[in-house]
Parts: C-alpha cells; sequence; structure tokens
C-alpha cells in the first residue's frame, strides 16, 4: 500500500470470516529467508505439515483450540501458543472449534547447526502465552506489557514477542537496522501505526513489514486495546543479540492488565 503521506508499506489486512482451510502467504518477499502465512483451519478439519528440513516453521494459535500431533505426541492447545516441529518430523493439527493460526517459515542454514547445540533447542518447542517471560524495554511506558514468546537464542537469528496495553499509551519511535520484523496485530487490536513520523491506522489482523532501519512506533488512545506480535529476523545475528540483550530485560514478574487499571494514564 502506499499510505496518505507517500511510503511504500507492504501491509495486508486478513479476511478472517473465511471458513474454509486455507494457507494464505502473507507479505511475500519482504524479508530474505523467510514466508509468513494466515492459516485457517474449520473445527474438525485437519491441518497436515509434511517434515520440512529446510525451515522452521513456527505457529502461532492466534484464535480457537486444536490438537497437535507430532513425533508421537498428542498435545491439546486450547488458548493462545507459539509452537515449533522438529523440521525433520512431521505434524498434524486438528481443529476442536475453527481455528486461526500464524505460520512463520524460516530457512534453515549450515551455521544453525552449531547454534542449535549451543542453544540446548529440543523440539516440539511449546511456548503458552500466557506463561511467557515479560520484559521491560526502554521505548515502553511502564504501563504496557511485553512479553518473549520465543525468546531468541532458541531458534538461531529469530525472537518473537508481544506488546500489550490500553489508552492512552505510546511506544517511542526507534530503528533497528540490525533487526528485520514483521508485526501482526491480534484480533482484538486498534492503535495507530507510526512510521517514519506518520501515524497509520492498524486494526487486527494485519501483517506488516516494518522498513528495515524506519523509524517506528504505536500509539493508542482512548480505551482502545493495544496488542500486536513482533517477529525478528536477525540478518546480523551478532549485531541483532546485543541489541535484543541490551533492551529486552526480563522483569521476573506475571503481571495480567485485566487485573489492573488497565485505563490508568489514559489522557497523554
Amino acid at each position: 500500500m502506499i499510505t496518505q503521506g507517500g511510503q511504500f508499506l507492504a501491509m495486508e489486512k486478513i479476511d478472517t470470516s473465511v471458513n474454509e482451510m486455507r494457507c494464505l502467504p502473507m507479505c511475500v518477499g519482504e524479508i530474505p529467508g523467510t514466508q509468513c502465512y494466515h492459516v485457517t483451519v474449520p473445527a474438525d478439519e485437519i491441518f497436515t505439515l509434511p517434515a520440512d528440513e529446510a525451515h522452521y516453521n513456527i505457529f502461532i494459535l492466534v484464535e480457537g483450540e486444536c490438537v497437535m500431533s507430532t513425533d508421537g505426541k498428542d498435545i491439546d492447545f486450547n488458548e493462545r501458543v507459539t509452537f515449533v516441529p522438529a523440521p525433520e518430523k512431521d505434524m498434524a493439527i486438528k481443529a476442536k472449534t475453527n481455528v486461526q493460526l500464524v505460520q512463520i517459515a524460516w530457512d534453515i542454514t549450515e551455521e544453525d547447526v552449531k547454534l542449535r547445540a549451543d542453544y540446548g533447542t529440543e523440539f516440539p518447542l511449546i511456548k503458552p502465552y500466557a506463561t511467557a517471560i515479560q520484559y521491560v524495554d526502554p521505548n515502553k511506558s511502564p504501563k504496557t506489557i511485553s512479553r518473549m514468546m520465543i525468546p531468541h537464542k532458541i531458534i538461531p537469528r529469530f525472537a518473537i514477542g508481544s506488546v500489550e496495553s490500553y489508552g492512552y499509551d505510546y511506544v517511542k519511535p526507534h530503528s533497528h537496522p540490525m533487526l528485520d520484523q514483521f508485526f501482526f496485530s491480534f484480533p482484538e487490536n486498534n492503535m495507530d501505526l507510526i512510521i517514519n513520523g506518520e501515524k497509520i491506522p492498524m486494526d487486527g489482523n494485519v501483517m506488516v513489514h516494518i522498513p528495515l532501519g524506519a523509524d517506528h512506533g504505536v500509539e493508542v488512545t482512548g480505551t482502545d486495546h493495544l496488542h500486536y506480535m513482533w517477529i525478528d529476523f536477525l540478518p546480523d545475528n551478532d549485531a541483532g543479540l546485543k541489541r535484543l540483550d541490551e533492551r529486552h530485560k526480563p522483569t521476573g514478574t506475571m503481571r495480567d492488565l485485566e487485573k489492573e487499571d488497565k485505563f490508568r494514564n489514559n489522557d497523554k
């Protein structure tokens, strides 16, 4: 799309009313080495993924309930969760209700074998959203809850997390040319994305590529809910890890905005 300010932005709104088996590519060709998909699986149907030793296939259960089967294990998922099957194993997802997922296929490189050994990564990797490590970041307010859905140093050259708050809140514009990044908004999200000083409305079920090196932030007003995922790819692994180590500091706490005064500091 071309924004009102004349910027090109790869930004796609997903039609989630589709009730059929679908694997829809999103933001094709935007970030080298990766492809993202929006996957819908109607209740009682089965989505299958053959073994794929060329990619890490990272799945985020956005909505619905399902059973994931891989490597002789059947695992029930009844809430948001991030999971990654072993690249050399088949996987199946049986939907118990209508299911929506985000799938990220990330190229495996020769260097990843050593990195995975160094990290001690074991598959299938399962990270429930409710127990994700929370962290603080100097660009965000104390009100914001930031989560590491898959922290760095687990999947080589990759990390994924989320940001959640209510109005009023603001993530200060910042840039990170060592991290290439998608945002995907959860269905309940309603905020303004800020790219190079321009505000761009972003509601739920939207995938956007943050232009590499661009100043970007977000703003939420009134009583709206800000809730989106950031999906990071590290073209320069050392520089990317240094940035994440320096900026993402675990809190050791487990906050829940629904149990707090979520509209505090509602005015700018």
